[in-house]
């Protein structure tokens, strides 16, 4: 097995970062579920860690990436609904 060196991680995260800069730019604000006051989520090695209830600018890819773990809440919330609402039993 070949393993990944600190000198790969730190040239997919520069070259991440490249990218990330040359895309356009959305205006966004993420409301909190839970009152959590940072969102959180990576991009191949490249982190973020954004305030709730700002208005920012972030690349159009982060975005859709905030886009995609608020819709992948939503239908994990949706789909434990029917199981939490019968009391752990399985419905159906």
């Amino acid at each position: 097995m070949q393993y990944i060196t600190e000198q790969e991680i730190e040239r997919i995260t520069s070259d991440t970062c490249r990218q990330l800069a040359k895309e356009k730019r959305v205006s966004l604000r993420i409301v909190p579920e839970n009152g959590e006051p940072f969102w959180e989520g990576g991009i191949n090695g490249h982190f973020f860690r954004i305030r709730t209830n700002e208005t920012v600018e972030v690349p159009q890819s982060l975005a859709r990436l905030i886009g995609d773990s608020a819709k992948t809440q939503r239908m994990g919330r949706a789909r434990v609904r029917a199981y939490a609402s019968g009391g752990g039993k399985r419905i159906g």
